[in-house]
C-alpha cells in the first residue's frame, strides 16, 4: 500500500485537476496624454510583476501580439490608445484566440476608435465599442454604482467616486453583463442618465471579455477598490475566478 500512496503523490500534480498558472499578456502602447494620465508604458511595467507576485505568468509590450504569444495566453490585457484601431491581420489573431477560449480585459481607451473600419468585429470580441462621432467623454468626478447591478464581480466593493474619465453613448451589445454604472452629463427626468462603465461579456464557447472604462489617471490603479475590479475582471476572462486573484474566501 505505501509505494501505491507514493505513486499518487508523485503524479498528483500532473492529474488534469492541477492548477496551472493564469498566463497574462497585456497589449501595450505609447503614453498618449499628458503627466499623469493614459500611462500605457507604466501599467506595461508595473503590473506584470502585480500579477506574478499573485501566481501569474505575466509580460507583453506594445506590440501587437503575434500568433505565438497567443497561444501562450490564457488572457490578452488590452490598454492602450484607440485599441479598438486594430489592421485585419491583429484582428483575425485576436478572433482565433477568442475562439479556442481566450479571455479579453479592455482598459480604458483600449475600447476607444479613430476609425470605424473592423469596428463591428472588436465590439463582437468585447461587448461594446466607441464609436467615432457618435460616443462622448467627460473627464473630472466620476461615481461608480456597482451595488444596484449586483454582479458577482462587483460583490463586496463598495460604490466609489474618484476623478477619471467616463465615457457614454458607447456601441453596446444587449447581452452584456453590466457590473457598474455611472452617471453621464445627459438629462433624464430630473437626474442625470447612468451609462455602463465596466461590463463583462461571454460568448458561449467562446471567448469571455471584461471591459474596464475607468483608467485615464494612471494614479487611480493603485486605488485598492480600482485594482480588485481588475484583478477579478482578469481571473474571469481567464475562467479562473475561482482561484485568482487569491483571497480570503
Amino acid at each position: 500500500m505505501r509505494p501505491l500512496l507514493l505513486l499518487l503523490a508523485a503524479l498528483a500534480p500532473l492529474s488534469p485537476g492541477a492548477a496551472e498558472p493564469l498566463r497574462v499578456h497585456i497589449r501595450s502602447g505609447p503614453k498618449s496624454h499628458g503627466p499623469g494620465c493614459h500611462d500605457h508604458p507604466a501599467f506595461l511595467r508595473d503590473w506584470p510583476p502585480l500579477l506574478r507576485s499573485l501566481g501569474a505568468q505575466a509580460g507583453g509590450s506594445d506590440l501587437p501580439p503575434t500568433a505565438e504569444e497567443l497561444a501562450r495566453a490564457d488572457v490578452v490585457v488590452i490598454h492602450r490608445q484607440c485599441g479598438a484601431d486594430m489592421d485585419d491581420a491583429e484582428r483575425g489573431r485576436l478572433e482565433a484566440f477568442a475562439r479556442r477560449g481566450g479571455g479579453i480585459v479592455v482598459i480604458h481607451a483600449g475600447i476607444a476608435a479613430n476609425h470605424t473600419a473592423g469596428l463591428d468585429a472588436v465590439k463582437d470580441l468585447v461587448g461594446g465599442v466607441w464609436r467615432p462621432r457618435v460616443t462622448r467623454w467627460r473627464e473630472g468626478p466620476m461615481e461608480l454604482a456597482l451595488a444596484a447591478h449586483g454582479h458577482a464581480l462587483g460583490k463586496g466593493v463598495a460604490d466609489f467616486g474618484m476623478d477619471d474619465e467616463i465615457y457614454y453613448d458607447l456601441d453596446l451589445r444587449p447581452d452584456i453583463q453590466v457590473v457598474a454604472t455611472a452617471p453621464t452629463p445627459r438629462r433624464r427626468g430630473d437626474g442625470f442618465e447612468s451609462q455602463p462603465q465596466v461590463w463583462a461579456y461571454e460568448r458561449p464557447g467562446a471567448q469571455r471579455a471584461f471591459v474596464f472604462v475607468p483608467g485615464h489617471r494612471y494614479a487611480n490603479f493603485s486605488r485598492p477598490d480600482v485594482r480588485e475590479l481588475l484583478l477579478r475582471g482578469i481571473g474571469w476572462a481567464g475562467r479562473r475566478e475561482a482561484e485568482f486573484p487569491p483571497r480570503a474566501r
